[in-house]
């Protein structure tokens, strides 16, 4: 029998609890938590039946207990966090956005190749049944060759419901938060661009409040993004191909519903599918797969890809005067 992977939560707090309650769907083991306040470990370990609480990250890396770590810190300690897991010798999968620029990713890279241990970015949509289906399809042709992409990650998200997000110090703004969906997306769709263009509209502090992207590919594809923290906008996203497109529903990047259209605008199909929870725990399930076949990174999120996408986000805050207060 197959040794059961064990899971480290490093962080309690964001995201934490929903992908918590996720893997319990999926029967995933959570062996430890870490906060820097043992109240707080204890009272989400109360909650999820975690039998290992600590109030530093350090004593959870080291833990033997666990195999693997999930790190949710904001992504001003990404690098960090990461690298302490990776020197442990523990896999890791490690919340998005990666990190705040491309050094640090590819030092994340570098220290995962030589401790051999599975590393992989969070980016949980693509492995949701309905991102399956889609990549499935598109893979069949079903809309003949994807020429644009259209994608809005847009929410109102001001100062006193999201903090976080205006904090430069904490990698706040638009882009990293929020644009790294419709980023990736596209990437995934349409592959690395040969060419972006960026155009942001700056808070004080100089993060973005809104950013709209371009990217163009040398095959004459285009790709048409925007993110926002200050306006409500659709969250959907579209393919076009040359021979039909492909509309999903809001928000794209969770397990939502998609229609398959042919150039008449006539509906060729209707995905439909429920889960349950938000459905964090197919990247999970994910993880533990490669990890049980010997893979030291994901076939379909890799290491290479998340250092990529990270310098189209250098790129892009080079164009539109982005600051982060650790750069």
């Amino acid at each position: 029998m197959t040794k059961k992977l064990r899971w480290g939560f490093l962080g309690a707090g964001g995201i934490a609890p929903t992908v918590a309650t996720d893997f319990q769907y999926a029967g995933i083991t959570i062996q430890a938590v870490a906060t820097r306040d043992l109240v707080r470990s204890n009272a989400f370990a109360d909650k999820f039946g975690i039998p290992n609480r600590y109030d530093s990250y350090a004593a959870l890396v080291a833990d033997p207990e666990v195999d693997i770590v999930y790190v949710s810190t904001t992504q001003n300690f990404h690098h960090r966090d990461a690298l302490m897991v990776i020197n442990a010798g523990k896999h890791l999968l490690l919340e998005k956005p990666f990190t705040l620029d491309a050094d640090e990713a590819s030092e994340i890279q570098a220290a995962a190749k030589e401790k051999q241990v599975f590393v992989m970015e969070a980016m949980w949509t693509r492995f949701l049944p309905t991102m399956v289906e889609l990549f499935r399809l598109l893979e069949e042709g079903v809309i003949g060759d994807p020429r644009i992409v259209y994608a809005d990650h847009s929410q109102h998200l001001l100062p006193k419901r999201a903090p976080r997000l205006w904090n430069p110090a904490l990698g706040g703004g638009a882009l990293l938060d929020l644009g790294i969906y419709p980023v990736s997306f596209a990437a995934r769709v349409l592959g690395l661009p040969s060419e972006v263009v960026a155009r942001s509209t700056l808070t004080e502090s100089g993060i973005d409040e809104i950013t709209s992207i371009i990217f163009r590919y040398e095959n004459g594809a285009h790709a048409i993004l925007e993110t926002s923290m200050v306006t409500a906008g659709p969250v959907s996203a579209t393919i076009h191909g040359t021979q039909g497109r492909i509309e999903i529903d809001r928000p794209f990047y969770e397990q939502t519903w998609f229609t398959v259209f042919d150039l008449g605008s006539a509906i060729v199909q209707r995905y439909q599918k429920e889960i349950d929870g938000r459905g964090m725990q197919y990247q999970a399930v994910h993880v533990e797969e490669c990890i049980k076949s010997g893979l030291r990174e994901s076939p379909i999120m890799t290491l290479s890809e998340s250092v990529s996408l990270m310098k189209l986000m250098d790129e892009m805050r080079s164009q539109t005067g982005i600051t982060y207060t650790q750069l």
